[in-house]
């Protein structure tokens, strides 16, 4: 059986996430804003990573695919957080800079592709 060593890389990215936003972790920093920023870094690679697995299955538009994937998969954790830890909660502002990082990543993404 061959694997997919992109599809491995993004999958196995997308499980680290879920685990560290899932997970109980102590800031130690008093820099204001600075998580904000790691998300947006961190959905800018997903989109990055996952841009070959999802044009390998869809032929058309895969960078819309890739940023509408990204925007769901956030979502998703936020919801996660809420409702399955009493030390995390669903904060909006995460969301927009998950979206800030993917449409930053897809934006690159289709410059680089014209």
């Amino acid at each position: 059986m061959k694997i997919n060593k992109k599809l491995f890389l993004a999958l196995s990215y997308s499980i680290i996430i879920v685990f560290l936003s899932l997970i109980q972790i102590e800031s130690q920093t008093n820099i204001s804003y600075l998580d904000k920023y790691i998300h947006s870094i961190i959905y800018f690679i997903f989109c990055i990573l996952w841009l070959q697995p999802i044009k390998s299955i869809f032929k058309r538009r895969p960078i819309i695919i890739v940023f509408i994937f990204s925007i769901l998969f956030g979502f998703m954790i936020e919801f996660l957080q809420g409702i399955l830890t009493d030390y995390r909660n669903a904060d909006h502002q995460d969301v927009l800079f998950n979206l800030l990082g993917s449409l930053i990543a897809c934006s690159f993404l289709y410059i680089k592709k014209s």
